[in-house]
């Protein structure tokens, strides 16, 4: 049940485990949670990390704890929002599905010179044209913080780009309607990783809880690359939904 060599910490692979069982209506709402002391024995690990379980649901406020009572059910378990896993949805557009809603808020935007070797690298730099423009966004979903984007882009692609900024906060619609270029393919990676003390006051989340980073290289129709992107999304926040189709060449992922 707890996979101790997992990067993702205990306590949160309890309160997924718990999570999972409240939608299942293990316990009827308004029924109480079992003790810590029946969590701490069912579960194997120390008080320390049950209570930071709790504290998880409680902010999700699927839990009531009262003092002397112990932990009420008070809801069930509201769905991670679930997103094709697209460029735009990468570069941050703001995206409407239903009343879900992605808005982006620039933290910053400014000149890096000379770039870091392996961003050189990716974005395949020649010495003379060393340097670019770093974009670093806040997304928001229905005014909650849910992911942070960096991107680093080669500045002689885009002329101006600080001093003019972005067209509706999104990085797509500049690229698209400003600097009239086309991307032709994207090649991302996407990996689990803990959350830092600075991420974790950005996004409003406790300390070490799981993101899922998206990283990885757009290119323009003609192999140029374009953008070298990580962005940093709430692993409890988020599902991802590939479409893989069939292919002579085998199964290939598309929107």
């Amino acid at each position: 049940m707890i996979d101790r060599d997992s990067p993702i910490p205990v306590y949160f692979q309890i309160y997924q485990n718990l999570k999972d069982r409240i939608s299942r209506q293990e316990w009827a709402v308004n029924e109480l949670l079992p003790s810590e002391n029946e969590l701490i024995k069912h579960y194997g690990v120390s008080r320390v990390t049950i209570r930071q379980s709790l504290a998880e649901l409680e902010k999700d406020n699927l839990i009531k704890k009262y003092r002397g009572k112990g932990a009420v059910i008070t809801g069930v378990n509201p769905k991670p929002y679930v997103y094709s896993l697209n460029y735009k949805l990468v570069s941050g557009n703001r995206v409407e599905m239903e009343e879900n809603k992605i808005n982006a808020e620039i933290l910053s935007i400014t000149r890096v010179t000379p770039v870091y070797p392996d961003i050189k690298q990716s974005l395949q730099l020649p010495d003379d044209r060393n340097s670019a423009i770093f974009l670093k966004r806040l997304f928001y979903l229905n005014k909650k913080p849910i992911a942070i984007g960096k991107s680093w882009l080669p500045e002689y692609l885009l002329p101006d780009f600080i001093e003019k900024g972005l067209i509706n906060n999104s990085l797509s619609q500049t690229i698209n309607e400003r600097y009239h270029l086309k991307l032709g393919k994207v090649n991302d990676f996407v990996e689990a990783l803990r959350s830092t003390q600075s991420e974790s006051a950005l996004l409003n989340c406790t300390l070490d809880v799981p993101l899922l980073l998206i990283q990885g290289i757009s290119y323009l129709e003609d192999g140029t690359p374009l953008e070298f992107s990580q962005t940093s999304w709430l692993g409890d926040a988020v599902k991802f939904n590939l479409h893989l189709y069939n292919t002579e060449n085998g199964f290939i992922m598309g929107v």
